[in-house]
Order: C-alpha cells, then sequence, then structure tokens
C-alpha cells in the first residue's frame, strides 16, 4: 500500500479475510475488531469483496493490537499471503521471465500490496544481491507487527515465484524474538535478528534464473492492468491519505485543520469538502492517528498518562481519558495495567 492513495484505493479484501481466519483460530472474536475497521461482515465474508485502503489499514492497527500478545501469530499470518493473494499484481510477477525481472515488477507496483513497507532491489559488484524493506513510512506501534508479517509474507512471495528460490539468508531489524518459534526452521534459510536494515539476501546467480511461468504475452496483459489500477487511485481524491501521512509524520502535537489545509495546499473549506467526500471529517483522521499514538506511548513509554494526554494535544488530562476510553473501551490507566 501507498499512505498517499489510502484515501482512493480499492483493493480485494484478501488480506483482511487472512486475517480475519487467523483471528478465529486464536480464539478472538473478530467481528468487533471488523467494526472497529468499519467493514461489515458480509464484506469481509464475500469472496469477490473490496475494501478501501483505509479499511486495510485500519484493520491491520487493530488486528495488531489485538494480537500483540499472541506468541508467533504476525509471523504464520504473514505465511498465509500467497503470491495469488495479489491478485494482478501476483500474476504479473509470476509471468514475469527472470526472477529480476519478476521483482521488477513487484517494486513497480508494490502500492497494490498490502504492506505499508516500502521494498527495493540492491545490488552488489553490480549484480543483484538481495531485496530490502524500508519502513519509514510505518507508524512506530505497527513497525513490528509489519515487519515480523514480512518475514512470513515476503519469504512465501518470494518461493511462490519458484521453488526453491534462492535465498541465501534474511536480515531482520526487529529484535531478537522469544515466542519460540524456529524461525530457520520454518523458513528454510538462517534468520538473523537485529540487523541494521531488513533484507533478504539473495544466493549469486539469482536474478538470472528463469521463473517457471514466464509468459511475455500475459506480463504485459497483467502490467498493462496493474498500471491501469494504480492510475485510476492516483486521478481519484487521495485527501484522505495525504492527510494521514501529514499527521503520522507530526512529533508532537498535531496541526488545525487550518493548519493541516495549509500544509497541504488547499483551503480549509475544500479539505473538509474532500474529506465528506469519504464520509469522514478531520477529527475522525486524527482521532485514528492519536489513538495509535496513545497506544504506543502507554505501552512503550513511561510517560505519564497526563504528558501523554499533553503530547496528543489535550489541553486536560480528563478530556484525553474520556477520548481513549471511547476509543478503546478502557481508561488508559487500565490499558497500560492489563496482562501483556
Amino acid at each position: 500500500m501507498k499512505i498517499e492513495l489510502l484515501g482512493s484505493m480499492r483493493m480485494p479484501n484478501q488480506s483482511v479475510r487472512i486475517m480475519r481466519a487467523a483471528l478465529d483460530e486464536a480464539g478472538v472474536n473478530p467481528l468487533p475488531l471488523l467494526a472497529k475497521a468499519g467493514i461489515a461482515a458480509a464484506e469481509a465474508d464475500d469472496p469477490q469483496g473490496e475494501v478501501s485502503g483505509l479499511q486495510e489499514l485500519r484493520f491491520q492497527e487493530v488486528f495488531a493490537g489485538a494480537t500483540r500478545d499472541i506468541p508467533g501469530l504476525w509471523f504464520h499470518t504473514g505465511m498465509r499471503y500467497r503470491l495469488m493473494t495479489y491478485g494482478p499484481l501476483g500474476l504479473a510477477v509470476l509471468s514475469a521471465g527472470t526472477v529480476h525481472d519478476g521483482l521488477k515488477v513487484l517494486v513497480a507496483f508494490q502500492a497494490l500490496t498490502y504492506s505499508l513497507l516500502q521494498y527495493r532491489l540492491y545490488d552488489e559488484n553490480g549484480a543483484l544481491a538481495g531485496m530490502e524493506a524500508d519502513d519509514s513510512n510505518v507508524a512506530p506501534d505497527l513497525r513490528e507487527f509489519c515487519l515480523v508479517r514480512s518475514l512470513g509474507s515476503a519469504t512465501t512471495f518470494l518461493k511462490d515465484m519458484r521453488q526453491p528460490f534462492p535465498l541465501a539468508r534474511i536480515e531482520s531489524s526487529v529484535s531478537p524474538r522469544s515466542d519460540g518459534i524456529d524461525y530457520a526452521a520454518e523458513l528454510g534459510v538462517p534468520v538473523e535478528f537485529g540487523a541494521p536494515a531488513t533484507r533478504w539476501v539473495f544466493q549469486p546467480g539469482a536474478a538470472d534464473l528463469a521463473l517457471p511461468m514466464a509468459s511475455p504475452l500475459l506480463e504485459q496483459t497483467y502490467q498493462q492492468l496493474c498500471a491501469r489500477l494504480i492510475d485510476e487511485a492516483q486521478v481519484s481524491d487521495d485527501m484522505v491519505g495525504r492527510l494521514y501521512s501529514l499527521l503520522v509524520r507530526s512529533s508532537r502535537g498535531f496541526p488545525s485543520a487550518a493548519q493541516a489545509a495549509a500544509e497541504l495546499a488547499v483551503s480549509e473549506r475544500t479539505l473538509h469538502r474532500r474529506l465528506a467526500k469519504q464520509n469522514l471529517g478531520f477529527g475522525d483522521v486524527l482521532d485514528q492517528v492519536r489513538e495509535q499514538r496513545a497506544c504506543y506511548l502507554l505501552d512503550r513509554s513511561h510517560l505519564s498518562v497526563e504528558a501523554i494526554g499533553e503530547m496528543l494535544g489535550f489541553a486536560e488530562t480528563a478530556s484525553f481519558s474520556r477520548a481513549f476510553k471511547r476509543w478503546t473501551g478502557v481508561s488508559p490507566i487500565k490499558f497500560r495495567q492489563r496482562p501483556r
């Protein structure tokens, strides 16, 4: 996914269906989480259904929050993302001529994936050496979820391209895991945690290996379809995604609607009008980002509830507590004290 296109992107509901199945198997009721993401149960059940980019992102957020303490669930959920889960993008990759060609298709059209991670290919000594994931666009409270899930999803993506895929090792920037999973055994390659960056390191000569389903005609057809899907999203109203990106990047406090409009180079009236087209108000998007940051700070810092409320722009601690209970159903203190 691409943050700038979240407000206008429509995508298959396959990722939502994968996460829902994982919740069912873990004994977690998915219906309240779907509702919180604005997704009707019928939309999630429909094999041909679609969701918006914002709904997909919101469901990832509530999924990560609800399953943070279930060992291994994020990783095993990622392993359910088969190449065909990505629709036209998966078909375009499969029909490419070589490993390098297929991965160039992935990078070119990664806005059609379900991940906020941005993938790029990197070379060493003039040859393709591997694939790297950039998490700089991921909100802090989603970073670990995205990176752990990618261990399963991106590795499965590569192995679905061809078997065996010439992986040498995986380097992950997340901290060493204590969830009892033998990642090397499950993925079939050595896995190094605590690395400077997240990378899938290829064996020499990987780039030129042929893909078994290569078809120039199909590759052209599916690449054109991918390009059209992205073009349609880009010409649609992407104001929600741009606003979300602006608010996520706010380091302390948040801009007002007027200030945000100025940053986005539109009038305040235009901002409200274009948000209304998505059935949203400025406060809706702001609350979503505030909730993310509040949960992250309560979980990962020793800041007082008063200090967190002030950082989030609340004039009074009581106002922050009321808002947090409206978002999560519990007070900030009870959220922080819950078993983890």
